[in-house]
């Protein structure tokens, strides 16, 4: 016994054979159809009370078969096109953030010494820049893209690198143990200029980090008001 589709496949098809295939003289959109031996209109056939369609046989087994189906359970289809579960929303693929333009001069860092603290040991009177605490070795990086103004020696600042920023100004960093960049050269924001350590006039490893408008001792801003104007979290 077919069941599911293959029953209203059955009936769909054994419905609509006789009528595709009835004689000229008697088509069931004409005339009607008779199941008897004697035909249609004839000594031994049956009219029947309404002239039957193809449209109407179609609509029979339509029924025939959706009731079926019904009485059998809904047909269920693990994918494809008869597949009656609703649609999994396709999660659009996230897309990667963009590389950031500025960055902490030393990711991570506490901030042992802020900018502007008086101390009489500085020429200007106070402190020009900000500490960052890091051990020797510490990676430090250019805040954004620039081009490096001065890589050397800096007496009191030691081993030095000041880097021109796109809007003009000036960063410095202090102290260092290690280059890793030249004068003249283009480094790209978050690139590496060398390496912190405890060179020239410090009381231990540390970075001290400058921002200044002109590259000028004393010609100086709050390193942390700058960047964080410029995104930079610290």
């Amino acid at each position: 016994m077919r069941t599911g589709w293959g029953a209203v496949l059955t009936v769909g098809v054994g419905a609509l054979l006789p009528a595709m295939f009835a004689p000229s003289g008697a088509h069931p959109v004409a005339t009607g159809w008779a199941g008897a031996a004697g035909g249609v209109g004839g000594a031994g056939g049956v009219r029947p009370s309404r002239p039957v369609s193809l449209a109407s046989l179609a609509q029979d087994a339509a029924l025939r078969g959706e009731s079926l189906v019904r009485g059998r359970g809904r047909l269920r289809f693990a994918e494809g096109l008869f597949d009656d579960r609703p649609p999994v929303p396709a999660w659009p693929v996230p897309v990667p953030l963009p590389a950031p333009d500025w960055f902490s001069p030393a990711l991570g860092a506490r901030i042992s010494q802020v900018f502007g603290v008086p101390d009489s040991e500085y020429a200007a009177g106070y402190h020009t820049g900000v500490d960052f605490a890091v051990f020797t070795g510490t990676p430090l990086l250019a805040v954004a893209r620039a081009t490096v103004e001065v890589a050397g020696w800096g007496g009191a600042y030691g081993n030095w690198v000041v880097l021109r920023l796109p809007d003009g100004h000036f960063a410095l960093y202090a102290h260092m143990s290690r280059l890793d960049v030249r004068t003249g050269e283009r480094v790209a924001a978050g690139q590496q200029v060398g390496l912190s350590g405890d060179t020239g006039h410090t009381r231990g490893p540390h970075l001290h980090f400058e921002i200044r408008t002109r590259n000028e001792y004393g010609a100086v801003v709050d390193p942390l008001t700058y960047l964080r104007a410029h995104g930079c979290r610290l």
